[in-house]
Formats: C-alpha cells, structure tokens, sequence
C-alpha cells in the first residue's frame, strides 16, 4: 500500500506542528501510534469545536494504551476552546453512539478507537449531534483554516456512566418473549463488547459462554472482525461444542456483530440484514430499508416481499447513516455487518441487534439453522480482492459486460445482472491497488464459473 506521506505545517499554541495528511481518512482518523498522538488529538479536539461550533462534546474510549493519553489531550483541546466535555470513559462504539445522540444539549461527540486495527495503531471518530460521522478529511480542512493562539482551559469537564440508559434502550422491543435458559456463545474477540452485552445477558437471563472477554488491544486470539470467516473458527466450534443455540461475534470496538447458527454456520451481514427486515416490516409495512448494491438478491426480496421498499445507496457507514436519517428509514445494514435502526437515530446498537435476532429467534419456534436456512438460497463468493495498478482501464473494459447485462447499477462501482441466474459488482477500493468482486449465482457451480472467469479478465488486464 502507498501511504502518502505528505505534510501539512499549521500553528498551534505558537508553535509549529506537522501533520501527517494519510492519517485523516474518509471516515475518520487512523494510523500508527507514532503519527496519533496527544498532538494530534489535541488540536483534533480544537478543529472540532471550530468546525461543529459545539458547546458540549461527548468524549469516549476503547482500551488502547494509548487510547487514556489521547482521550485526556482532545478534551484539552475541546476546552481549550470553551466547549464543555462530557466524559463517558471506557465504552463501545454503539454505547457512544447513544452517548451522543439520546441526550439533549449535545453538540458532537469524539472517540477515541482504532476499531479492530492491530494494536500499534489507534484513532478517532467524529460525530455530530445526530450521530452523522464527520470525516478525518472535513477535520483535516478545519485544521488547515484553523490557526489557535493561546492556551486557556475555559470549558468544563464531567463525568458520565451511560451503560444502564443505553441497556435499558436496546431491551425496550416490542413482544419481547421469555429468553431464560438460552445459551449463547459470545466472541468478544478481546475488543469492548463485554463491557454492554455481559450486562445485557445477564438481564435477559441468558447463559453465555464467554470467549475472550478481557479487552486487549494486542488481540492475541484472532482479529476481532466477524465479517472475516477466519476470525470466526473458535466460535464455530464452541457453537458446535457446546449445544449452543446460537453464537455472536463482534468487532474490537462492538459496532459490528455476526452471527452463528447453531450447526456453525455463519450468516453473512446482508443475510442478517434480510432476516430482520422481515420482522420490522411485519411491523412497520411500507417502510424503507437502506441497502447497498454489494448485497444479496436475498436481502432485496426480503424487503419486498415483507411490503417494504429498498433504498440503495453507497457502500459505507457514513452513506448508511446519512440515508437512514434523510430518509426516514426504519432499518439499515452492510454486508460487514453494520446494523443502523431507526430507534436508535439511524446509528449502530450491537446490543439491540442481538435482542432483536434473540426475539426472532424465539418466536419462529425452530432451531437457529432452520429459521435462516431460507436465507442460503443463493451460492455468494464473498470478497475477492484482485490487485491491479489500472483501475480505471479495466472498469472500463468491464463494460462490455454491461452490454449484456439484463440490469446494470453504477451508484458505487458496477453491478451487473443477469436474468435471475447470477449478479456481480466490482467497485474499486479507494486506498489500495485493489478492484474488489463478489459474484453471486443460483447455484454453487455457476458462481466458481463467473467468479473464476471474471478474477482472470480483472487479473489479466493489471
């Protein structure tokens, strides 16, 4: 991977500081622990308060080692400025994200998370009031325009537990039955999910066999990210182990949460998305439901066939999250298993995810296999990522299978269909030498035939 490592100079506190560009990304900030620093985090904490004018900052964290340092450096920052910072301390991605956009007066929110990065990064994430993601890159902008003299604390600082609030959120759901006596195996994956669901099983009165709860950012069992099947062997095999009923993983700062059944199958984050579309629309018939065009024919039927109306847009959380808010959506989801509900203010809550999946699961009276086995009607390649130094040429030449296709979708890289036999898109990644495919076929045959055949012509044109 090229990393750009230009620099920008600004002036801070009377003093020169160089900022490395490549860290402020589109999402947010990301990158080694020697280019995150306080520094960085502090003047990221003034660059906030500039950009959003806020007034109160909700500031969390995961439990990084130098997650403690950076945390303290952007409420420098932010009250440095005169804002007033609330401080939830240690917490996941989802109990921020209610952190900042349940409560009144609440003008943006930073946490400070390098999600499931190995543990010789960190970052931060932005956030306005509604929860809508500010990217590294608008931060970045307000730095360079945002020349800060002086160095006078003004704005307060308190301290907030938000877990029974956000707990007590994620259980209000209609109907929900009697779960006693289920069994659960929990990957935490080492990440922050342990600190919200071990409270919320224990209200609900589920047994929960643990794997790797105590948070660690070295992550020395396996990369906490359930949309990777080969982080998900353990909680495969202690499903299988263990009778469970059915298993959870989540990602290292539990804004993700992947599923299990209880054979030990995973079921992908679009599949997920159709199964609980389903139960929404029976409650909420004629809604949209935000989906994204790398995602299965299975989830787009779903919606429809539940009454509801798909509504695509780009790939990616900060598109997600705009769509469900702007649009008044009840229910939103990727393929890598980010859930947005309505409840919630269009924002992740893995929490309320597994309670809505735990009351779906109860109600249909049949074993977790059996209630998503409806779900595996088509064979799906999952990504394939094919490195390639044209992209631009050979999306180009790809149009030749747009030609012939029977639907062609261009709202983020190209989705071909073709009658009902099969389907693939290829978009571009937007940091590395990479094109990525999915195929996706009626059956198993066909998807290695078109998925084969397309790697060799995306491979052969590099």
């Amino acid at each position: 991977m090229i990393i750009d490592k230009f620099y920008v100079k600004i002036v801070v506190s009377s003093k020169n500081m160089e900022i490395p560009k490549h860290i402020f990304r589109a999402y947010d900030i990301r990158g080694l622990l020697d280019e995150v620093t306080p520094d960085i985090a502090r003047v990221v904490g003034m660059a906030l308060v500039s950009k959003t004018g806020a007034k109160t900052v909700i500031v969390g964290r995961d439990m990084r080692a130098t997650s403690p340092e950076l945390e303290a450096a952007a409420i420098e920052g932010i009250t440095s400025m005169g804002a007033n910072v609330i401080a939830i301390g240690l917490c996941s991605t989802s109990m921020f994200n209610f952190a900042v956009s349940s409560q009144e007066h609440i003008d943006a929110g930073i946490m400070i998370t390098a999600s499931h990065n190995p543990p010789e990064f960190n970052g931060m994430k932005m956030a306005l009031a509604s929860g809508l993601p500010i990217s590294g890159l608008e931060i970045l902008e307000e730095i360079k325009k945002c020349i800060v003299a002086g160095d006078v604390r003004k704005g307060n600082v308190t301290e907030q537990d938000i877990l029974a609030a956000y707990i007590d959120k994620c259980l209000a759901v209609e109907n929900l039955p009697d779960l006693s006596g289920t069994k659960l195996v929990i990957d935490y994956g080492n990440g922050m999910g342990a600190m919200s669901v071990r409270e919320l099983c224990k209200r609900l009165n589920v047994e929960v066999i643990e794997l790797y709860p105590e948070p660690d950012a070295r992550f020395p069992n396996h990369e906490a990210n359930p949309a990777k099947e080969d982080t998900l062997a353990d909680v495969k095999a202690a499903v299988l182990r263990e009778n469970a009923d059915f298993g959870v993983a989540l990602d290292g700062d539990a804004d993700r949460v992947g599923f299990i059944d209880n054979e030990g199958v995973s079921l992908r984050g679009d599949l997920t998305l159709a199964l609980l579309a389903k139960e929404t629309l029976s409650r909420k018939p004629g809604s949209k439901v935000v989906v994204a065009p790398n995602q299965s024919w299975t989830t787009f039927e779903s919606i429809l066939e539940n009454g509801g109306v798909p509504l695509e847009c780009r790939i990616g959380r900060k598109f997600v999250v705009e769509a469900v808010q702007k649009q008044g959506a009840v229910l939103g989801g990727e393929v890598s298993s980010h859930f947005f509900f309505e409840e919630f203010h269009g924002l992740e809550a893995v929490d309320h995810a597994i309670v809505r999946i735990l009351s779906i699961w109860e109600q249909s009276g049949q074993t977790f296999a059996e209630m998503v086995r409806p779900y595996r009607t088509y064979t799906n390649s999952g990504e394939v990522n094919i490195e390639v130094h044209n992209k631009e040429e050979v999306q180009d030449k790809l149009e030749q299978y747009v030609g012939i296709a029977s639907k062609v979708n261009k709202l983020d890289g190209i989705r071909c269909e073709f009658d009902h036999d099969w389907w693939f898109i290829v978009r571009p990644s937007n940091t590395e030498p990479l094109l990525r495919l999915i195929v996706e076929a009626s059956s198993r045959e066909l998807m290695e035939q078109k998925r084969d055949e397309l790697v060799a012509f995306i491979g052969g044109n590099t």
